[in-house]
């Protein structure tokens, strides 16, 4: 039977999900979240680690500096080459075949050991290159490497300062008088040396960068 002040209940049971007007209601779903869980992070940000300014710097100095240590290189074969021609033309023998001959061996030992330089030269600024971009994306033993190619590359550029002050005080090479742009691009040549691989050591190893590579390495 149904009651006279409830219609719709019948039995003394009442009947869910139907509410006034006789339709079911409907109640939205919430996800259940706990509230004592970290806020989202975006895929960005877990799949990038930023790269400090220190390391960009290095990276730049592991790829610029070697090219040009190169180009000088190439400059001081050729103003020893002018020289050596130039000591071979004042001291001839008098016999224009003989100071040909002379000048040619004098020249081909030169350009052999030009080559050798020149590879090794090749060879290690294309380490430096490829080892320069695997420190940059946060490879610790890329900047261990570099590291020590850059004290080698220091202390050799202290050598060159001191034997080229020796050089200068002399003012000859040997029994050759070399002019003063020969000594002014060795200067260089270890100046830069000695300067870009003290900065490139002491930024690859300040905090910023000691933090790029304890992130890059939990990654």
């Amino acid at each position: 039977m149904t009651s006279p002040q409830n219609p719709w209940q019948q039995g003394g049971y009442p009947q869910s999900g139907t509410p006034s007007g006789g339709f079911p209601q409907q109640y939205p779903q919430y996800p259940r979240q706990n509230p004592f869980a970290a806020p989202p992070v975006s895929a960005h940000e877990m799949g990038a680690v930023r790269r400090p300014m220190t390391i960009e710097i290095a990276f730049w100095i592991a790829v610029v500096v070697p090219l040009l240590a190169t180009v000088l290189s190439v400059v001081s074969y050729l103003l020893l080459q002018g020289v050596v021609n130039d000591a071979i033309g004042s001291a001839g023998s008098g016999s224009t075949e003989i100071d040909a001959q002379i000048s040619s061996v004098a020249n081909g030992v030169m350009l052999f050991f030009f080559i050798v330089l020149t590879i090794i030269y090749l060879v290690l600024t294309a380490l430096w290159i490829l080892f320069g971009f695997k420190m940059r994306v946060g490879r610790n033993w890329a900047r261990i490497t570099l590291t020590v190619f850059a004290s080698v590359w220091a202390l050799s550029g202290v050598v060159g300062l001191i034997q080229g002050g020796t050089m200068t005080t002399t003012g000859s090479l040997g029994d050759l008088e070399v002019p003063g742009s020969y000594y002014a691009m060795a200067y260089a040549q270890s100046g830069l040396g000695l300067v870009a691989m003290a900065v490139f050591i002491t930024l690859v190893f300040l905090k910023p960068s000691n933090w790029f590579f304890q992130a890059a390495n939990r990654h």
